[in-house]
């Protein structure tokens, strides 16, 4: 199924020189603002990547792994600032490193600080507005309405019932999330979604100000990439 499920992207990875011609994970470091529920759906991931390269990526061993999933449960600006110490005192380098975190509760001037914090040193952003739940939802169906994160619940657990999921109803921190969305609902699915919420909003409009948005399927593509090789 991942083989069909992304172009890869051009000029955005380094390719072996053997005549076998596959990119192995580069050093990723996801710092999500979730303790458990956005680290829980990239591991998901995670385990198609180890499965492909050999278990190349380790969790426990910092210095070992290729992509690390950190959940740390702090805010925004907090998170960003963890994520450059992180990636500062790192004794082996990071190829890359994504932020994950939600509007949610936070003022429009802390997620777009954060954001743009992010941008300024080259840290992408993986922001969803108003929460990861939206990225949840689009794996089911197209929305365009901004709502909160307990009406996305509620849609979510309509999806949970009607596939008796969880006894019919979404929690958060479940383990297996990513193989349940991916089992019932269409990832091919949500990043077209994504990405027509995106083309729906002016570039100038302050991401605080895209709702419902998310940044989510970016992260996506780009460690999907090394499932397409």
């Amino acid at each position: 199924m991942a083989d069909q499920i992304f172009k890869k992207r051009k000029g955005k990875r380094i390719k072996r020189k053997e005549a076998i011609k596959e990119i192995a994970p580069f050093r990723y470091l996801i710092v999500c603002e979730g303790k458990k529920t956005e680290p829980n759906y990239f591991k998901g991931i995670k385990k198609l990547i180890n499965s492909k390269y050999g278990d190349k990526i380790v969790v426990e061993d910092i210095k070992a792994d290729r992509i690390e999933i950190d959940g740390t449960g702090r805010n925004t600006q907090d998170l960003v600032k963890y994520a450059l110490k992180k990636r500062k005192d790192a004794e082996i380098p990071y190829g890359h490193v994504w932020c994950v975190f939600d509007k949610d509760s936070f003022t429009e001037e802390q997620f777009n600080n954060a954001i743009s914090q992010c941008n300024d040193n080259d840290i992408e952003v993986a922001w969803s507005n108003e929460a990861i739940e939206l990225w949840f939802l689009l794996h089911f169906e197209y929305l365009n309405t901004g709502i909160n994160r307990t009406q996305y619940i509620i849609k979510l657990n309509q999806y949970f019932k009607a596939n008796c999921i969880n006894n019919g109803k979404y929690e958060k921190n479940l383990d297996n999330i990513y193989e349940i969305l991916v089992g019932y609902g269409d990832i091919e699915v949500a990043v077209k979604n994504a990405k027509n919420l995106h083309k729906k909003y002016n570039e100038l409009d302050s991401p605080s100000k895209r709702n419902p948005s998310t940044h989510v399927f970016a992260l996506v593509e780009d460690l999907f990439e090394y499932l397409n090789n």
